[in-house]
Parts: structure tokens; C-alpha cells; sequence
């Protein structure tokens, strides 16, 4: 064995870790997207991207663009959460429910004596 031998295998050692680092970050991409996003089937989603990488890269990018959806029902209770968490920002609920009740009362009394003549 010369110099040359033992640069190439350097060489060879060098590209081999770097195709492992290369391969374990594609296949981790689309689960830690998917975790970052709060994905409700993040999990799914990362077995979903290391069986992307087992296949020589078919089902990756499926994985990825999983990663980015949400289903439409998550997709709604978080538009929920987030008119709940408005209205406890805007002020007290029962400060709020009071007020509507007493302009109801009032509007019923208006009604009333509209109705009377």
C-alpha cells in the first residue's frame, strides 16, 4: 500500500459519512416539518419519510407534502382555538354575555311599546 491507497480510502471514508448524514437528514426532514407545523399525525409523517428514503426516494416527496397538510378537521378546531382565545383576549365572557343581555332587554322593551300602539 502506498500514499495514493491510503488517500483514496480517506477519500472513500469521507464520502461514505457523508452520504449517511445526507440520507438520515432527508429521512428525518418531513417528521420534523410535520412537528414544527404541529401536525396531528407528525409520527405518520416521519414513518412515512424514512420509508421515502427506504424506496429510493418514490414515496419521499409524498412525505414532504403531507408534512405541510393539515386535515381539514384539525384545520377547523384550530380556527375554533383561535376565536376562543379572541374573545377571552377581547374581555371577560361574562362581562360581555351581561351587556348583550341588558341591550336585549332594552331592544325588547322597545319592541314592546311599539307593539302597544
Amino acid at each position: 500500500m502506498d500514499v495514493f491507497d491510503l488517500f483514496a480510502f480517506a477519500v472513500f471514508g469521507v464520502l461514505l459519512a457523508a452520504v449517511v448524514i445526507v440520507v438520515v437528514t432527508l429521512g428525518q426532514l418531513p417528521g420534523q416539518i410535520a412537528s414544527q407545523r404541529n401536525h396531528p399525525q407528525a409520527a405518520a409523517v416521519n414513518i412515512a419519510g424514512w420509508l421515502g428514503v427506504a424506496t429510493l426516494g418514490i414515496l419521499w416527496p409524498f412525505a414532504m407534502i403531507w408534512a405541510y397538510l393539515k386535515p381539514f378537521s384539525a384545520a377547523a378546531n384550530g380556527a375554533n382555538s383561535d376565536r376562543e382565545s379572541q374573545s377571552s383576549a377581547s374581555g371577560d365572557g361574562q362581562a360581555q354575555l351581561a351587556k348583550m343581555q341588558t341591550q336585549v332587554d332594552s331592544l325588547q322593551a322597545a319592541l314592546n311599546k311599539l307593539n302597544a300602539k
